[in-house]
């Protein structure tokens, strides 16, 4: 089956469906696993790390308002909001994602309450104000949608004239693929296009100055450096999990590392401006 293919777990709109994040890959532990590589309330490559380094290219003002796609447990949002003085509305497929996020936000302080919303929303079908936000901001997130092109005009409507928007993505090398990649893909219902494609696809949706970077050498160190961190915590880690759950974790860090190198996968940076 190709990676364009409507999958199993698809809500009917090119999405996975709610259902099937919830239950398999962001049950609840799996999301408190993978905290425990990307760090506390990350669930992005490279945690905080990557998104400071990102959030420099966006040149954040305080009262801004961004849309932050596939927030996850709210990293991102808390960060932008307490760093940046920006509003975040921050939306997620995932049941147990936008749950956690909402029991974080609770506890921050005053500030960062007054400025972050989150919500459980199917960023295929939700409809917001044509021209609402400042920045639109997604990681790794987009990979699960199938029609990226309808996708992308939409989030064009929503940014305001001159806002910018800041991807990144899973993608692929543009090569044959091997066997165990094409597997990969299709085992976990992701539409992975090679770097410049998907350039062209936000391009064509209307946006200006399109920056499509292929980071997948940045990708690659920030994989080895979170398994350098996470590898010694095993001990501890396996006493809270199982030794199942640690090597789930350990193999898939490797495994995409292999497939980057091998040239099957790669990983997008989009910047772009209305």
């Amino acid at each position: 089956m190709s990676t364009t293919t409507t999958n199993n777990y698809s809500n009917g709109k090119g999405a996975a469906s709610q259902e099937f994040l919830d239950a398999h890959q962001y049950s609840r532990k799996s999301i408190l696993r993978y905290e425990r590589i990307f760090g506390h309330t990350w669930v992005s490559t490279g945690g905080e790390a990557t998104t400071k380094e990102f959030l420099i290219k966006l040149n954040l003002q305080p009262g801004q308002l961004v849309l932050d796609v596939g927030c996850g447990t709210g990293g991102s949002a808390f960060f932008m909001a307490r760093y940046y003085g920006v509003d975040v509305l921050g939306v997620d497929l995932s049941q147990n994602m936008i749950d956690i996020a909402l029991y974080r936000l609770a506890r921050e302080d005053k500030e960062v309450k007054e400025k972050v919303k989150f919500e459980v929303a199917d960023i295929t079908k939700v409809n917001y104000e044509n021209e609402k936000f400042d920045v639109i901001y997604s990681r790794d997130t987009i990979l699960h949608i199938l029609d990226k092109e309808t996708l992308y005009k939409q989030l064009y409507k929503w940014l305001k004239p001159g806002g910018r928007l800041f991807i990144t993505d899973y993608c692929r090398g543009d090569q044959e693929h091997s066997n165990e990649f094409k597997e990969y893909v299709k085992s976990r219902g992701y539409d992975l296009r090679p770097v410049k494609t998907y350039g062209k696809v936000i391009e064509q949706a209307g946006f200006k100055q399109v920056e499509a970077t292929d980071a997948t050498s940045t990708f690659i160190d920030v994989l080895k450096n979170e398994l350098k961190y996470f590898e010694p915590t095993k001990t501890a880690f396996i006493q809270e999990y199982s030794e199942q759950d640690y090597k789930e974790i350990a193999d898939g860090w490797r495994s995409k590392i292999v497939r980057c190198s091998a040239g099957d996968q790669a990983w997008g940076m989009f910047l772009a401006r209305k």
